[in-house]
C-alpha cells in the first residue's frame, strides 16, 4: 500500500459523499496532486483545495473561508513542507475551528518530507491504533504519574481529572490529530510537576547532542542547563516570553508516549513525539482541544526522552523503554 492509499482509506478513511479540505504548502504541490486524485477516486461530496500562499509566511490565521471548511467539512488532511514556530497562530486558527465545529476530522502533518511519506506515513496503522489504544483505556480516570530514566530523570505530577487524547492512526471521530500519527496523551495539572526531566533525545529543531536538564517547581520550568542545545531551547522560551501569554512558555503541558514502530528520531517533532520506546514531556501552550489544558502561551515544545520508566498510579506502564500494556 503507497503512503497516498494509507493516508486516504486507513488514516482518513475518507468516504463516498463527505466534504474534504486539503492543504498543502507549494512544496508539497505534487503530494497535493496525488492526494487530490486518491480522494476524488472516492467520489467526494465536495473537494476544496488551498495551497499557502509563500509571499504572505509566516501566516497568523487562515482565511475565513478555509476556517470555515474546518468548521464544517468532515474530513482535512493539512501537509506543510516547511513552517515555524512563528507561524502557531495560523495552526491554531484551524484547531480552534475543527474544535468550535465539532464535525471535522482533521490530520495535519509539519515539516514533512519525502523519508516520512516512506516510513512513518507507510507504517501498519491498524497496530498503531491498537497500541494507542490500549495506553488510553490504562490511562484514563489515573492520577499521579512518576517518571524516571538511567540519565537522572526523576519527576512526578498529577494527570487528575484530564482528558486522555490519543492520536491512534485511524481516524473516524471528529477532532485534530497528527499525520503521521502514533501517540497517547494528557495534559498535567498545569502547577503540579516537581523534578528534574533530562532530555536527550530533541526539542522542535533541535536534535540533542548533550541532554538538556530542566528543574519544574510547581509546573513551571525554573532551570535549563545543559550545553549548546540548552542555549538554543532557552532563547526559543525567552523569546516567547516576550509574545502574548508570554509568562506560560515554561510551565508543564503534555505527557505524551509515543507508539509508531516506524517512526524516527530526526529532530522534527512530527516524527520524534511518535517514536515507540520513547515519552515527550511539553512546556506551553495546552488550552486547546485536544489537550483541553489551562495553560496558553505563543510556543508549545516537546521534549523527548528515551528509555523512559512511566509508572502510573503505582503500576509501571514502560520499563525503560519496554512496554508493558
Amino acid at each position: 500500500m503507497t503512503w497516498v492509499e494509507n493516508v486516504v482509506h486507513v488514516c482518513m478513511g475518507v468516504q463516498p459523499g463527505e466534504r474534504v479540505l486539503l492543504i498543502t504548502d507549494q512544496g508539497l504541490a505534487a503530494e497535493q496532486e496525488l492526494l487530490a486524485r486518491a480522494i476524488k477516486a472516492v467520489k467526494p461530496g465536495k473537494l476544496v483545495r488551498w495551497t499557502l500562499p509563500e509571499k504572505e509566511r509566516p501566516l497568523q490565521t487562515a482565511p475565513p473561508e478555509i476556517l470555515e471548511c474546518a468548521r464544517t467539512f468532515d474530513v482535512g488532511v493539512q501537509f506543510l513542507g516547511t513552517t515555524s514556530t512563528s507561524e502557531q497562530p495560523y495552526r491554531f486558527s484551524l484547531v480552534n475551528a475543527t474544535a468550535d465545529g465539532g464535525r471535522m476530522r482533521f490530520g495535519v502533518g509539519l515539516m514533512i518530507d519525502q523519508a516520512i511519506f516512506e516510513n512513518e506515513l507507510s507504517a501498519d496503522y491498524e497496530e498503531i491504533a491498537e497500541i494507542t489504544y490500549r495506553l488510553y483505556d490504562f490511562l484514563t480516570g489515573k492520577s499521579q504519574v512518576h517518571i524516571t530514566s538511567p540519565l537522572g530523570t526523576n519527576l512526578s505530577f498529577s494527570i487528575a481529572g484530564r482528558q486522555v487524547a490519543v492520536d491512534p492512526g485511524v481516524i473516524r471521530q471528529p477532532g485534530y490529530y497528527n499525520l503521521p500519527s502514533g501517540e497517547c496523551y494528557v495534559a498535567p495539572l498545569e502547577d503540579s510537576a516537581n523534578g528534574l526531566l533530562v532530555v536527550d533525545k530533541s526539542f522542535p529543531g533541535i536534535l540533542i547532542d548533550e541532554p538538556i536538564l530542566l528543574t519544574f517547581e510547581n509546573g513551571r520550568v525554573v532551570a535549563i542547563e545543559g550545553g549548546e542545545e540548552a542555549d538554543q531551547l532557552l532563547r526559543i522560551i525567552e523569546n516567547g516570553e516576550k509574545q502574548e501569554h508570554g509568562e506560560g512558555c515554561r510551565t508543564i503541558a503534555e505527557l505524551g508516549i509515543g507508539t509508531n514502530p516506524a517512526a524516527r528520531i530526526t529532530g522534527n517533532v512530527m516524527t520524534d513525539e511518535k517514536v515507540m520506546g520513547t515519552i515527550h514531556i511539553a512546556i506551553g501552550h495546552n488550552a486547546v482541544a485536544p489537550y483541553n489544558g489551562q495553560n496558553r502561551a505563543p510556543v508549545h515544545l516537546d521534549g523527548v526522552m528515551g528509555d523512559p520508566t512511566l509508572v502510573v498510579d503505582g503500576v509501571t506502564l514502560i520499563n525503560n523503554g519496554e512496554y508493558l500494556v
